[in-house]
């Protein structure tokens, strides 16, 4: 393209694309940037054919304005998406040192307390096949648990 015609087209349409391109973005940083490349990709793309640069010019403003949002929006998300990946597995180290925690917990207490505290919350038996089990009334396999609790907690809070 002949230099005097560049010349003149950017002096005539320029402040007019980063007008727009300000009214778009709202941001003089962003609507400098579009505005430039708009001109260049306008200047480069246009053939014989274009009627009006400026409409063309604004156009492909718009479309730059446009497409900058959706790499903006596919960041975010993506961003978003690691942010919730990244609380998910700090969530699930959380919840596993808490279980490491219980476990050691439940190593420390009495066997008999310890085969308790397993049947009834880990193999999910209920205090009557407990009791028929390990040969105890029910009572006692009531307070086996809550003692069993109870040492526990102590462990935990230490």
């Amino acid at each position: 393209m002949n230099t005097d015609l560049v010349e003149q087209l950017f002096s005539r349409y320029y402040n007019d694309a980063l007008l727009y391109a300000m009214s778009l973005t709202k941001n003089a940083y962003e609507a400098e940037d579009i505005a430039q490349d708009a001109f260049y990709k306008a200047l480069k793309t246009a053939d014989g054919d274009i009627q009006n640069f400026k409409a063309w010019l604004l156009t492909v403003c718009r479309n730059m304005f446009l497409n900058s949002r959706r790499k903006r929006k596919r960041l975010t998300a993506l961003d978003e998406n690691i942010a919730d990946e990244r609380d998910r597995v700090l969530g699930k180290i959380v919840k596993d040192e808490n279980y490491r925690s219980l476990y050691r917990a439940i190593e420390l207490l009495p066997d008999n307390l310890k085969e308790v505290i397993l049947l009834f919350y880990f193999e999910e038996l209920k205090i009557n096949e407990i009791a028929d089990m390990l040969g105890k009334s029910e009572n006692n396999v009531k307070v086996m648990l809550y003692r069993g609790r109870e040492q526990i907690k102590q462990i935990l809070e230490k």
